[in-house]
Formats: C-alpha cells, structure tokens, sequence
C-alpha cells in the first residue's frame, strides 16, 4: 500500500520528482553529515521529553502497533509521543499530542533555533490528517532550540526549550487536500516527473536530486552567474547555456566578466590585484579553523549550533618568503581552552592574518571572546589584523572559467595553482567536522588516528594553499 506520510508530504511541495524518488527509496546514500544532522534532531527531542514526565512515549514501536497503541492512549486522553494516525493514504507520526479541554494541541518538535516557514505546511499536514481520524485540533505549536541559551552545567530543559503557537498560520493553509490528491497520484506514475530545474532545487533545502538533476545543464550554463534574479529567469526562458544568453541582457560586471572568459580566460585585473598585494603587511599569518556544532551545547561556555573550533592550521610567510608551518588539532573533549592557549602564541606578534572569507574566522574569535573573557583582548587585536584573501576573487579581479561562478578557496586554488583538494582522504569541511566529531567527541568511527593524519594534511592545504594563491597573484602582476 502506497502511504502519503508527512515527510513525503513536504517532498512534493518542494519537488514531484523530490517524492517520487523518495516513496521509492532511490535517492542517493546519506552522507554521515547528514546523519549528523538527523541525530541532532534526536538528542533535542530527549530533551523535549524530559518536560513531559507523565507522556507515553511511541517511538520504535512498528507500525501497525504504533496505530493500536495511538488509538488506545487517545481514548485514555494521553500525553503521547510519536502518535500514528493512517486515513485511507495518508499517514503521520506527530511528534508531540497534548489533550486540552475538549480537544487536542498538536506540537512539531524542530531542532532549529527558530520557526520556519516550511514547518508550517508540515504542521497542517498532520491537522489534516489528524481531524480525518476524529480528533479535533484545537491549537499547533512549534517547539524549537533557544538560541541564546548558554549551557553551565547539566542542561536545563526549560531554558533549552522555546515554544511557539502557529496556529493562525496553520489555519491558513487551505490546499492540504489539493495536493494529497496531487501528490497520491505522482505516486502511483510508472516513469518519474519531468525535471524542472527551479529555485525549489534549494528550497527550504538542498535537494538531494541535485546533482543529478542540475548534471544535464550545459558545463557553462547560466546557473554560475552572479545575479540570481538574471539567471532563473533565463532559466525559465529555456536558456541554460552562457553562450546563448540573448544580446541586451541586462547583466551585471561580474556576469559579464563570467561570459567574456568563456573565450578569453582568465581574465586579469592587474591594478586592482597590485593594490591588495600592496596593501599587506608581512609576516602574513595564512590562518584557517575547523569547527564542528551541535545541536544541544556539549561544554559549559556555549549556546546550540555554536562552532566549536577544533583544530587551526598556521603557514607564517615572511617577506623573503620563507614560510612557517604551525598546527593545532584537539585530543577530545572541549578544544577551546587549549586551542587558545597555543593559538595566542602562534599568532603573536605584527603583521596580517590571512583567511579565505573572513566572516567565519571572525565569527569563532568573537565566540571565543565572548565565552573566555579572559582572552577577549588578544582576540580582537587579531581580529583587527585579520585580511580576507577571497576578497580580490569575490570582487572578480581575477576569474578563471573553470571557477564557474564561484570564489570558494576549493575553486579558486585549482583554477590559479593548478593544484587542488581531490587527492585529499578528507577535502572538504563538511566531512572534516563530522570524522573528527564521531572518532575524538563520540566513538562511532574507530580509525581515529587515520583521521587525525586526514585532517592535519586537509587543514594542512587550507593554509598553505593561501600561501601559493597569494604567490601566485604576485607573478600575475609582475607579468607583461
């Protein structure tokens, strides 16, 4: 029996081939970062549950004894858990179900620190299914991390928690039933939807069909413009490629420069690159953290989804061009203390910090200041020091095809240095957070000291890799 559940529900809103694939178990393989994000999910709910000491608790339970249990416990006006409701179709497991004087509320445990328009949807799904079954839903809730909790000592669930009544935008949602219908029968297709490349491609998520679907664009196609008001509407002109991008398009400089290196790239601009050269002052600290997060803080001095810095990889460049090497990778447990007490004296002294997009690096040493008062001095006279190496690319005063639209240091570094992250075992962040999470935070991986070799040679190409874009920009100026 084909089910219409509530997170299939919401595939269909974002995309009919996003459920199609879905209902028949054919996207690709989670990754473990996205398994991650699934268990934070999990741990917040514990937490959720601690306020609800008298609730019956489903979840595990199999299917058919989850809908007894459910219709038994409603009759008995319980507090539940994971409560099942199936109605011809369609099927649900509300997180939460409260009875209130004559009727139910229903509440949507989210591990975000705010509401969001898509819970909304998802919430008048399970109204609808709910009412179709007998009960009669009186208020919905969303329940939700409070992002200026700072954890010291045993969490405290109260203070943890923010809930929030959504019922008045629920009520407004009046094409729950329009789309059961639509979607039931994208179901019951032989062959999937058609593909149709949109902004829902990455909203209010990336779809996991994306690199499946956007793989038949052209190599150049117009989705690596700047301007993304331009390109979805050339997109949904039936323009995919560059080069077939009618003359009179109203495209800003970046995107122009973007076309014109299809036929001469890269292209150069050398006075501005000789100013930002000019600009530094030596040694160069080529500085870069890793971080990982969670939803519910691990350490005192901390709020959900805070990043936590783990490890720092340090090339110091002098003038001659000599350069330094300096790392920093935590054992375990909470890596702050530490991490500073080596990072305040590989950092001392004058000259520039060099990073590659400035706002992350500066959002940790603000975080950092800001838990361990202690140190805020130092902190600020680095980050007053702080160069952001990514500028000259954001700004497009160099741009090499092969980039296609982005400025990231994994773009960037092969398009001007030829060399790259591919060879790497660890290359990319995502994957550096989550290795090091489950071998030195919780024991999931066991091969923790290939991982630490992994992250210290990915951490390692960060830095230096700034090293040879800088040096690199230095030969660009000084050619003919």
């Amino acid at each position: 029996m084909t089910l219409l559940t509530k997170s299939k529900f919401m595939n269909g809103l974002q995309c009919p081939r996003l459920l199609w694939f879905a209902d028949r178990k054919q996207l690709p393989e989670i990754s473990l970062s996205d398994e991650h994000k699934f268990a934070q999910g999990h741990e917040f709910e514990e937490y959720v549950k601690k306020l609800y000491p008298n609730s019956v608790d489903l979840n595990g339970m199999d299917f058919q004894d989850n809908l007894d249990k459910t219709k038994e416990l409603v009759e008995q006006r319980k507090t539940i858990f994971e409560a099942g409701f199936m109605v011809g179709n369609l099927f649900v497991r509300s997180d939460l179900i409260i009875f209130n004087e004559d009727g139910w509320d229903l509440y949507e445990i989210k591990s975000t620190t705010q509401s969001k328009p898509q819970h909304i949807p998802d919430l008048a799904f399970q109204k609808y299914v709910l009412e179709k079954a007998g009960l009669k839903v009186n208020r919905c809730f969303l329940i939700f991390l409070n992002k200026d909790y700072v954890r010291n000592g045993e969490i405290d669930p109260k203070q943890l928690i923010m809930i929030e009544e959504v019922s008045d935008q629920v009520n407004l949602i009046d094409d729950i039933e329009k789309n059961t219908g639509i979607f039931l029968g994208i179901l019951k297709q032989e062959n999937p939807p058609e593909i149709h490349i949109c902004m829902q491609c990455n909203k209010p998520y990336d779809c996991p069909l994306k690199q499946q679907c956007w793989g038949t664009l052209p190599e150049y196609n117009v989705l690596q413009l700047t301007n993304w008001r331009v390109y979805w509407n050339l997109l949904e002109d039936g323009i995919e490629d560059i080069k077939d991008i009618p003359k009179g398009t109203k495209l800003t400089a970046k995107d122009e420069i973007i076309i014109e290196s299809l036929e001469k790239s890269p292209y150069i601009s050398k006075e501005h690159i000789k100013h930002f050269l000019n600009s530094l002052n030596y040694p160069l600290y080529h500085f870069d953290f890793e971080t990982f997060d969670t939803a519910v803080p691990l350490f005192d001095k901390s709020k959900p989804y805070q990043k936590m810095p783990f490890q720092y990889s340090l090339h110091i460049e002098q003038k001659d061009g000599s350069v330094e090497h300096k790392e920093f990778l935590s054992e375990g447990g909470d890596p702050r203390p530490a991490l500073l007490k080596q990072m305040k004296t590989n950092l001392k002294g004058a000259g520039d910090i060099v990073v590659f997009n400035k706002s992350f690096e500066i959002s940790v040493m603000k975080n950092l200041a800001e838990n361990f008062p202690e140190h805020k001095e130092w902190l600020q006279q680095a980050i007053d020091r702080i160069v952001d190496l990514a500028d000259p690319f954001r700004a497009f005063y160099y741009y090499n095809k092969s980039q296609k639209g982005s400025y990231s240091i994994k773009k960037v570094l092969p398009a001007i240095t030829g060399k790259s992250y591919s060879e790497l075992e660890i290359n990319n962040g995502a994957d550096a957070s989550t290795q090091y999470f489950y071998s030195h935070i919780k024991t999931q991986l066991e091969n923790k000291e290939e991982i630490r070799k992994n992250l210290l040679k990915y951490c390692c190409l960060d830095t230096e890799g700034m090293a040879w874009i800088l040096n690199k920009l230095m030969e660009l100026q000084n050619e003919n």
